[in-house]
This record gives structure tokens, sequence and C-alpha cells, in this order.
């Protein structure tokens, strides 16, 4: 498979994922997803999507932010799984997000322990932590602001996964973008990665 750089590969046209580039606008992925949950039953996947490097991550992220934003007006929600994956006939690996559709659940309603992120923060450490809530049947409320810090985030939550594996815990993720009102990130724009742990 090959990562487009700015456009979005709709598996609809042939495609067996929607690949996300680091140009991608998370407005047009985020209207792609929005078809293609509307189009499956309950408890059913969609075609994932897959992103390479942090901007491509982030605009992943960014787009399922909007789509779930969307979905709510319709009464319709999805969870997400991020996953490391290898890119074929290439030497990169990237992260896959598998898509479900899911009942509506409002962020706002759940509980959870925040978790903020940098650019610089340590992926494994930030795993082992949301594998702990996790274990405590906790969920993690992740909180990054830029591209890289988007990406150490999705980086963590995929490890934890393969950490609660041989547990049989999992994590169904759901994300919401939330403006930044004061401070020196005023006008920015803050991810918020809701982990939340399940028995497999």
């Amino acid at each position: 498979m090959r990562v487009a750089e700015a456009d979005i590969d709709d598996p609809l046209s042939g495609g067996d994922c929607i690949k996300v580039g680091g140009t991608t606008v998370p407005r047009n992925l985020a209207g792609l997803i929005v078809n293609q949950v509307g189009a499956v039953g309950m408890n059913s996947l969609t075609a994932p999507i897959v992103a390479v490097g942090p901007a491509s991550v982030n605009q992943a992220v960014k787009g399922l932010a909007i789509a779930r934003r969307s979905l709510a007006e319709h009464r319709q929600d999805f969870v997400f799984l991020p996953a490391f994956v290898k890119i074929a006939a290439e030497d990169l690996s990237g992260i896959q997000f598998e898509i479900e559709r899911t009942t509506p659940r409002s962020m706002a309603d759940m509980d959870g322990m925040e978790l903020r992120v940098a650019g610089a923060t340590e992926v494994k450490a930030l795993a082992g932590a949301i594998a702990k809530n996790a274990r405590d049947s906790a969920s993690s409320f992740v909180v990054a602001v830029g591209a890289n810090s988007v990406n150490q985030a999705i980086k963590a939550i995929a490890i934890a996964r393969t950490y609660l594996a041989e547990e049989s815990i999992d994590l169904r993720c759901r994300a919401s973008l939330d403006a930044i009102d004061g401070g020196e990130l005023a006008g920015k724009s803050s991810v918020t990665i809701l982990a939340e742990p399940f028995a497999v």
C-alpha cells in the first residue's frame, strides 16, 4: 500500500483502507468517515485509516474528532483502535485506526484520569500509565496540542494495547477537538483522546 501525501485514498475507489497524508484536510476525511459509519450496522467495522508520521497521524485524529462531532447530530458514534502496522513493499511503519460503529456516548459524561502529553513525552512511560489505569478499570483522557504530541499519544495507546493483550483487556478510543481560550496557546485546538478499557 502506498500512503498518499496530499489526498485521501478512498477505499470505495478500489483500495482496502483510507490512506491519510500530512496535508490531508481533516474535514474531508471526516466526511468520508461519516459516510462509512452511516453505511454499516452497529458494532461493524469500516475500512481502517492508515497514517505514517506525526503530521499524518495528527490529521487522522482531527478527522476522527470532527467525524464524531458530525455524527453526534444524528445520534451515531464510533470508537477507534490504534495499532502499529507495517506498510507492504516499503520500509515504513505507521498507525492503523480500526473504526467500529457503536452506541453514542458523550465523553463529557465519562470519568477517567487526565494525562497531558508533550512532543517530548516518553511513549513507553505514557503507555505504562494508560495500561495501569486500564488494569484499574479506569479510562484515560489523553490531552495533546500539536502534531508531535498527538503522535506520541496515539503511539502510547497502541503500545498500551500490546501491554494489556495478555490480560484480555483492550482499549477503545474516542477523540474530540477543543478550542484553547487563554494563555500562550489561545486560538489553537487541543485533542483529547479517551482510551476506555474493555474485556476481550
